[in-house]
């Protein structure tokens, strides 16, 4: 059983700590913004795939963001 954290929840958590200090709906809406200017669409799929199932080192934060970024997505399907 491999304990390597995956890139996409890496660069998520990285993300989630600098919009840390805002209020949490704030916070998650940044994050989700953020990933969805800059990620790879198939960044942004792992990252969905994830979410699914979140592994305990997902930040609350970045998990908020991938949920938002899914309900984003159904809503423009």
């Amino acid at each position: 059983m491999s304990t390597e954290v995956s890139p996409q929840v890496r660069m998520a958590n990285d993300i989630a700590i600098q919009f840390a200090h805002l209020p949490q709906r704030q916070a998650a809406r940044e994050v989700a913004n953020h990933i969805k200017m800059f990620w790879d669409p198939r960044m942004r799929a792992e990252l969905d795939r994830i979410a699914d199932s979140p592994p305990p080192d997902l930040d609350p934060l970045a998990l908020a963001a991938a949920r938002l970024l899914r309900n984003a997505d159904a809503t423009t399907s």
